[in-house]
């Protein structure tokens, strides 16, 4: 079976535009699409998290437009990246979909369940928020201004343990093992396409700031249909952990994992176990 190190890259078109995509694991009835958080791209995704779902269930990974692997230009709308992600989804020949949404990917998600709801089976935000309403809590100025500081450069080791991982000597050695993870992959004569610089990244802070600010979309909760999993570290800094609170008490069918000693990157300090909690869900009808 392919895994997340050795599976085939492949192109599709959506719009005229070349995005490339990865799809491994094993088959059953509904894939699992992952969306994925500011300045990501597939190859900086954690083999051993994607290695341990794709165990029970195909996933699909992919770059929209402008990042990594894909052509284009990315948007600075996150209804313009969900309706990218339904119009990949569909040129895949893919109908209705799991969909796990991460941090900025889980804006999109919510825009995905709500303006293409038969399109989405179950859904999973993690360590994401809504736009701003009642209880919902913004990051820390410093955090947004490490978050979008330096732009024209890619993120540090240690600029992104900052961010994804709480500041405890266990968290911090987890974190230290995920980042040798994401530079696993080597795959021949394929250029490893690592974190999104420039105007891309921009563009996409741009979105984001729009989505939390737009008040319609702490509203628009209450139109997600599908079953949810909200899922957070207990300490966020990025997306600050009492808004997945929010996410759980406004969506209908909502429940709630927070993970201790963890935060913004919870999924991927505890990989496995994160698979096995995302299986439960998932494989419960």
């Amino acid at each position: 079976m392919m895994t997340p190190q050795t599976s085939e890259t492949k192109f599709t078109t959506v719009d005229g535009v070349k995005i490339a995509y990865r799809r491994y694991g094993k088959a059953n009835s509904f894939p699992l699409l992952y969306l994925n958080h500011l300045r990501g791209s597939m190859d900086t995704l954690d083999p051993l998290l994607f290695g341990a779902i794709a165990k029970n269930r195909e996933v699909i990974v992919f770059d929209s437009f402008g990042i990594g692997h894909s052509e284009g230009t990315v948007p600075d709308s996150v209804k313009t990246m969900a309706a990218i992600a339904a119009k990949f989804l569909t040129a895949i020949n893919v109908s209705v979909t799991d969909v796990i949404g991460f941090s900025m990917g889980g804006a999109v998600a919510q825009t995905l369940a709500w303006e293409y709801p038969k399109m989405v089976h179950k859904l999973i935000l993690a360590g994401t928020q809504s736009g701003i309403g009642e209880a919902v809590v913004l990051p820390p100025r410093e955090v947004l201004e490490s978050a979008g500081a330096n732009n024209d450069q890619p993120p540090t080791k240690e600029d992104m343990l900052y961010l994804f991982f709480y500041p405890s000597e266990s968290s911090r050695a987890l974190g230290e093992k995920w980042w040798e993870r994401i530079h696993e992959r080597k795959v021949e004569g394929e250029d490893r396409k690592a974190y999104l610089v420039g105007q891309g990244a921009q563009s996409q802070l741009a979105a984001i700031f729009s989505f939390t600010m737009d008040t319609a979309n702490f509203e628009r909760l209450n139109d997600i249909k599908a079953p949810t999993l909200v899922t957070n570290g207990h300490s966020d800094i990025m997306s600050p952990t009492p808004n997945s609170f929010v996410l759980q008490q406004k969506i209908p069918n909502a429940q709630l994992i927070i993970y201790p000693d963890a935060g913004h990157g919870h999924l991927f300090q505890v990989p496995e176990l994160y698979a096995k909690h995302l299986e439960l869900f998932l494989s419960d009808e």
